[in-house]
């Protein structure tokens, strides 16, 4: 059986290789493998397109360095953001999932819990329209040029710091302790940010300080 992907998956894969040329790909996919070809699973061909064409309408984007950490949740959120605003992709039958995470139309692009057996941490999964005008819609995702995580060497922060740093660390926060109330991602290390950092550091065995350093780094960014 012919099949393809979705043409607005294309342009996302597109888009996201543009801005992050280096990033690591190992779990990168669309196609399914055996296991997804048992079920109905939005990596399957199982949508025809107007030719008879089967059509793969999802895409999954490693997370980049450490267990779904700075791409991942950043295309998550921003996936979650363009769903919340109409993107013509992100309608009928569409859901993204990451760090045990699910949003869609249904839930008003919200987060709430994921249970199923992939918690998705390794990457990022991102399911589109099961109508053809939202599946092989060619509008651009706002990804390329754009704002986001630059894999690499992070600065020490603490209470007090601002900026992309501080936004990244809190979106790793949520991701970690998604039973606790998120956190505002709004790049601004106040009290309840140091708050986490400090539960954090406390359970993973780190010192209790507030100071997001080498250490505490490493330890966020290895899941």
């Amino acid at each position: 059986m012919s099949y393809r992907l979705a043409r607005c998956l294309a342009v996302f894969r597109d888009e996201v290789n543009n801005r992050w040329p280096g990033r690591d790909k190992s779990s990168d996919g669309w196609i399914g493998d055996a296991a997804h070809a048992t079920r109905q699973s939005d990596h399957n061909p199982w949508v025809h397109d107007n030719n008879g064409v089967g059509v793969v309408r999802a895409y999954d984007i490693d997370a980049g360095p450490g267990d779904n950490t700075d791409i991942g949740l950043w295309l998550a959120d921003h996936v979650r953001t363009l769903g919340a605003s109409g993107h013509p992709a992100l309608r009928n039958g569409s859901y993204v999932i990451s760090a045990r995470r699910i949003a869609s139309p249904s839930s008003g692009w919200q987060w709430r819990a994921y249970t199923g057996s992939n918690p998705h941490i390794s990457h990022t999964h991102v399911s589109v329209s099961l109508d053809q005008a939202g599946y092989d819609a060619t509008q651009g995702w706002a990804i390329t040029g754009g704002p986001g995580p630059d894999p690499g060497g992070r600065p020490t922060i603490r209470r007090g710091s601002i900026g992309d740093a501080v936004r990244e660390l809190q979106r790793i926060l949520n991701a970690w302790y998604p039973s606790l109330p998120p956190l505002v991602v709004d790049g601004d290390f106040g009290p309840k940010t140091d708050e986490r950092v400090r539960y954090m550091q406390q359970r993973a065995g780190l010192a209790v300080d507030g100071i997001v350093g080498p250490q505490t780094w490493g330890r966020l960014l290895s899941g």
